[in-house]
């Protein structure tokens, strides 16, 4: 299955969520980030701005996550 993203004009919207919706096609819809959310990494980022010794390397970090099955 291919994947294709649309740029769609406000105006046309509608008619052209109908028309992918009445070929049958699958529609992913546009996520919502909660406000809390959005806060959280804005107070992680600050925090980092102050103090970046804060971060680690990506290799450490991946050995710091527990997998799912492992």
């Amino acid at each position: 299955m291919r994947e294709v993203i649309l740029k769609i004009p406000e105006d046309r919207y509608d008619f052209v969520m109908e028309l992918i919706e009445n070929l049958g096609l699958e529609v992913e819809r546009e996520i919502e980030i909660p406000e809390w959310q959005k806060n959280m990494v804005r107070e992680r980022m600050a925090e980092y701005q102050k103090n970046p010794d804060i971060a680690i390397p990506w290799k450490e970090a991946r050995k710091q996550i527990k997998f799912k099955g492992k």
